[in-house]
């Protein structure tokens, strides 16, 4: 029954697109992290896409022109490995996947912008990465230098610090990492490290939470400046980097040290002077040698350190038998400012920008062969050259299969630009799979523009994007290079703020029962284990009688523990397997996913439908002629609870859309309705005017949730014979509209809404005030309330307020602390 009313509505919802034209509306910009196309959805994107798709319908029903699109993340590893693996080229592996989960997201009705779908492998996408690259390039936050990286010997691609795992393997192949020098290419991010920083105290950053204090990490404080000095000579490497907290320290210095695992340190000794190598020192123009040691304070995540004039500093040196320069010759080289050394620096473009010692650039440099090309040309003359634009995208290879770029000599070899030697070479390397994410959500807003990335006036109208869903893992890297994007893009003039997402949902985990033997870990399916105690997590093995762990885990094919979704909505439908998904926890919490919570859902669906079925039945034995509405005092009772009822839960399920995200609160709230609509005598159920409003509001809050569901309810109530608000123009239902027609339901102007008074925190008393007097309700005026109350006067007697604060959430509640 449900798949056949699902599949009967499924064409009907209409399609969701974000109307340019429409300028009348506020817009709201929902944006669900796009995914990867493995080819299969797992209930992690369920769970986060049925999320924003209730955002999005729930901001539709309060007359919003919502943008709310999908593509997907498709360059990276696994697709060429998968492509090596099975002898097909990468983008026929990716667009068959790209199109398996493409049905999959339509099977469970996502409310998604599909015209403006794009894939991040798409020559149509990666030629505006390309030109991103260029401006950063142009720009000079774009470079490339020698840098000892990590290297993975089975996947043969270098690996970012946060890709190799505590025990130092690979996070994708498991191998152990090498070390390697090789010139790489980097985005000057530190550039941007200040901005990055104080940015985390926009006021407009709404739930950001513990995200800040991870992106506050992750920067570090910004109290000191970093310097790429020159080598001196003809070295593989050309600079090194120098971080103080003092620019005037760049005077006083005596040498540099280095950590024994620095790359200069070629020789591996723990502790000796390097032979031919010293360091130019621009503001001083005197040579300072180099020292490997581990007997100097290194800065946090440093390897290297400025020695600077000390008898410390001296000490070290003459046991190193390195001579120095007189303090006196120190003292006259340079009379330059610490501001004046960091105009240099950043004139000459070595630094100079503040940031924490720890923080390093942007490593984009990968070997492989299936991301973004870097546009760049490699000439003996000329040196680096940029791709023109004109000649934009550099298109990847499409016939061979997992060939590296630099092993392609027909793809590598190209003419000169600049001088027109045809004995050149491209850029082999290919960009980080993080850039083609760091601005996805630019390209969204201007999908299909062939002449520049987006356009800059709609940016302005549609950016910062309303509500960003995803997962923590990506809350450190990704959010971080993508507002590095934003804030480079807002300094071009391009975007209205700097930062890109106003307000986060990192959702949590969907986790699975997972059974493994506790004396050999093996992960056991659930068929294999007779669980003795459930609330005592006690199990046995069934063949061997082992005692078995109870876990739950993040669901993987390795853990024996995930669930297909397809095989949830086959047996459940649409509409219950995403109200499973968003009833119990609030999704920032990780859900456990166990059919226990089943019957919760399935009795509340149950219960509409046969609220449903009662209300078009009593209303079918009405005769509208002869059968007047009952004037007695318990039916008048009954409808004033029927408005109080519907007023008080559309007030908490409005709150936990619009205000908490607390979508399970709201399911709850639904829920008190539907038991209070339930409640009332048949009598009521056949006349009761607010028994109908009650109703339609019941079902268009359920209406973003479980669209299909909801529809049908909807249709059930607007034929039912005898309604008798049928001709009700004082409320704004659309009575001849299906449910998405509708406008999310209003609080009545005389229902009484909280104003809760707290002292230090504590709540002290409530104030009822009446919803149209409560909306205009401003700071002074509940402060002015509150100090007429009893219970408040008695608690703060004549002591003197220090401070308050005041939040109105309009039509819902309102604290004054």
């Amino acid at each position: 029954m449900k798949l056949e009313m699902e599949q009967k509505w499924y064409n009907k919802l209409g399609e969701y697109r974000f109307d340019p034209s429409d300028t009348a509306k506020p817009k709201r910009y929902v944006l669900a992290m796009f995914p990867y196309p493995s080819g299969n959805l797992h209930m992690g994107h369920v769970r986060v896409y049925t999320i924003s798709d209730a955002m999005a319908r729930f901001y539709r029903l309060n007359g919003a022109n919502v943008l709310h699109p999908m593509g997907w993340d498709a360059f990276g590893l696994p697709a060429e490995n998968a492509a090596i693996q099975r002898r097909i080229p990468a983008d026929k592996w990716t667009h068959r996947n790209i199109g398996e989960m493409r049905k999959q997201l339509d099977m469970l009705a996502f409310s998604f912008d599909w015209e403006r779908e794009f894939a991040t492998c798409e020559p149509e996408y990666y030629r505006w990465t390309q030109q991103l690259f260029l401006m950063l390039f142009k720009d000079g936050l774009a470079y490339q230098r020698e840098a000892l990286v990590n290297w993975d010997p089975v996947d043969e691609t270098v690996l970012a610090d946060e890709q190799v795992d505590d025990n130092g393997c690979s996070w994708r192949s498991g191998a152990k990492v090498e070390k390697k020098v090789l010139r790489q290419w980097f985005i000057r991010t530190t550039a941007f490290a200040k901005p990055l920083l104080e940015g985390l105290n926009d006021p407009g950053l709404e739930d950001w939470k513990d995200i800040i204090k991870l992106q506050r990490h992750w920067i570090g404080e910004c109290e000191g400046y970093a310097f790429e000095l020159p080598l001196e000579g003809n070295h593989k490497v050309k600079s090194v980097s120098v971080w103080t907290r003092n620019p005037e320290e760049l005077k006083k210095a005596l040498f540099v040290a280095v950590h024994p695992d620095n790359i200069l340190n070629s020789s591996k000794h723990n502790e000796c002077i390097l032979e031919n190598v010293t360091v130019a020192n621009p503001f001083t123009k005197l040579a300072l040698p180099v020292v490997v040691t581990e007997q100097v304070p290194f800065p946090e995540g440093c390897d290297t350190y400025l020695a600077v004039d000390s008898e410390q500093n001296r000490a070290l040196a003459t046991k190193n038998g390195l001579s120095l320069a007189s303090k006196t010759k120190l003292k006259e080289v340079n009379n330059s400012t610490g501001e004046e050394i960091l105009q240099q620096a950043l004139s000459k473009g070595i630094g100079g920008h503040p940031v924490s010692s720890k923080l390093r650039d942007w490593l984009i440099s990968r070997q492989r062969f299936w991301g973004t090309p870097i546009p760049i040309i490699h000439c003996p003359s000329c040196g680096t050259v940029p791709v023109p634009e004109q000649d934009l995208p550099i298109q990847l290879p499409t016939d061979s299969v997992g060939v590296p770029l630099a092993q392609n000599e027909q793809w590598l070899s190209v003419t000169c630009p600049s001088c027109q030697r045809p004995d050149c070479r491209r850029e082999s390397d290919t960009m980080d799979t993080f850039v083609d994410s760091s601005w996805y959500f630019l390209r969204f807003i201007d999908s299909h523009n062939k002449t520049m990335m987006f356009d800059r006036t709609l940016a302005h109208r549609l950016m910062p994007v309303d509500l960003y869903v995803g997962g923590k893992e990506h809350a450190v890297l990704h959010l971080y290079y993508a507002r590095f994007v934003a804030h480079y893009l807002h300094s071009k003039g391009l975007l209205p703020t700097p930062e890109p997402f106003k307000r986060l949902l990192v959702q949590g985990m969907v986790m699975g029962r997972s059974y493994r033997v506790v004396s050999s870990g093996k992960y056991i399916p659930a068929t294999e284990v007779e669980v003795i105690d459930e609330k005592q997590n006690k199990a046995i093995e069934r063949v061997t009688g082992e005692p078995v762990a109870m876990l739950w885990e993040k669901m993987s094919k390795s853990k024996l523990n995930g669930v297909d979704p397809l095989e949830v909505l086959r047996e459940h439908g649409c509409d219950t397997l995403r109200l499973i998904l968003l009833a119990d926890v609030a999704p920032t919490s990780h859900r456990n996913w166990s059919e226990a919570t089943f019957p919760g859902i399935l009795n509340w669906q149950k219960r509409l439908w046969m609220t449903l079925h009662d209300f078009r039945e009593l209303r079918g034995k009405v005769d509208p002629v002869t059968t007047k509405p009952p004037t007695t005092e318990e039916f008048t009772e009954h409808e004033h609870k029927m408005w109080d009822a519907r007023n008080y839960f559309t007030a908490g399920a409005t709150f936990n859309y619009r205000h908490s995200h607390q979508l399970s609160v709201g399911i709850s709230k639904m829920q008190g309705l539907t038991n209070a609509i339930r409640r009332v005598p048949p009598d009521v159920v056949t006349f009761g005017r607010q028994y109908e409003r009650a109703l339609a509001a019941q079902i268009i809050m359920l209406a973003p949730m479980a669209p299909h569901f909801a529809a049908e309810l909807w249709e059930q109530l607007v034929t039912a014979p005898n309604r008798v608000a049928r001709e009700d123009t004082s409320s704004d239902l659309q009575w001849d509209g299906t449910v998405f027609d509708q406008r999310w339901p209003e609080i009545d102007e005389e229902f009484p809404l909280d104003l809760t008074f707290k002292i230090n925190g504590a709540e002290c008393c409530i104030l009822k005030i009446p919803a149209k007097r409560f909306n205009q309700l401003t700071h002074q005026e509940s402060l002015d309330l509150a100090l007429r109350q009893e219970p408040i006067v008695k608690l703060i007697g004549k002591r003197p307020l220090r401070t308050s604060d005041f939040v109105l959430y309009p039509s819902c509640e309102a604290i004054l602390n």
